[in-house]
């Protein structure tokens, strides 16, 4: 579907850190969640544990999977610096299996959108349905496909912030994004501009993408894979979804 392995833009797993601040209303959601449903919690996708730590220093039993060694070489500085117990597995979560059943499990930063074919998407609720307990919750986010968004702006170049990266260069970084209707696929190719010095300037390409699912879609996708969609949310602020909202925030049971 691709000829890239998607995985570009978290190789740098600082400047990951820099640029994906922990909101307050997404910590407290799954916080919330959390004490709701109790541990042990299982993070898919758990990049640098910038979610995974803040919910093991409540006193849960944390596991974080992620397929890149890069992010969570930094997860496991993070968590010993700050004393902080995390179970971190390197793995593939579309073929990860633990001797271990989880009373939540959650994959947070729109990684749910990661999984770009079928395949992969059942994969990965296969590898959930498998490891959640009987009386579990599955929670993620993914982004509404607003249709008027996605088909705005296409191919223009537009500023994507600025950085230090794990050498200590300053980086400036652009991208221009494209959006496949009959994929659902969003592209996006980043331009970075490495500066060595003030004379000395390499640039980099890297490019990335996200598959959108609309709404019944999604819950027919859940419901064949054995999960109940309880509740979907607009936004992690718990807002009803409408048409114009920036996320699906959904929870999912067990059916």
């Amino acid at each position: 579907m691709i000829d890239f392995d998607n995985l570009e833009g978290y190789r740098d797993a600082v400047a990951y850190d820099q640029l994906n601040n922990l909101d307050g209303l997404e910590e407290k959601f799954f916080s919330d969640l959390a004490h709701q449903s109790g541990g042990p919690i299982l993070d898919i996708a758990c990049g640098t544990g910038r979610l995974t730590i803040p919910l093991a220093k409540q006193g849960y039993d944390l596991t974080g999977v992620d397929i890149t060694i890069e992010m969570l070489e930094v997860a496991k500085r993070k968590s010993s610096a700050q004393d902080v117990s995390v179970n971190w597995i390197h793995a593939d979560i579309r073929n990860f299996e633990i001797k271990k059943k989880y009373k939540m499990i959650y994959t947070t930063g729109n990684s749910f959108q990661h999984f770009l074919d079928r395949e992969s998407q059942e994969e990965m609720l296969r590898t959930v349905h498998k490891h959640l307990d009987q009386e579990g919750l599955f929670t993620f986010e993914t982004r509404n496909p607003v249709l008027s968004l996605l088909s705005a702006d296409e191919d223009i170049e537009k500023d994507a912030g600025s950085y230090v990266d794990k050498d200590g260069n300053q980086v400036s970084s652009t991208y221009r994004r494209s959006y496949d209707h009959k994929k659902q696929i969003e592209l996006y190719l980043f331009t970075n501009r490495i500066w060595k010095d003030p004379t000395n300037m390499i640039e980099t390409k890297e490019h990335f993408a996200i598959r959108y699912f609309f709404p019944q879609e999604l819950e027919s996708l859940l419901y064949y894979n054995g999960f109940i969609l309880e509740k979907m949310y607009g936004n992690f602020d718990l807002s009803p979804f409408q048409a114009e909202s920036p996320l699906m925030v959904c929870i999912c049971r067990k059916r």
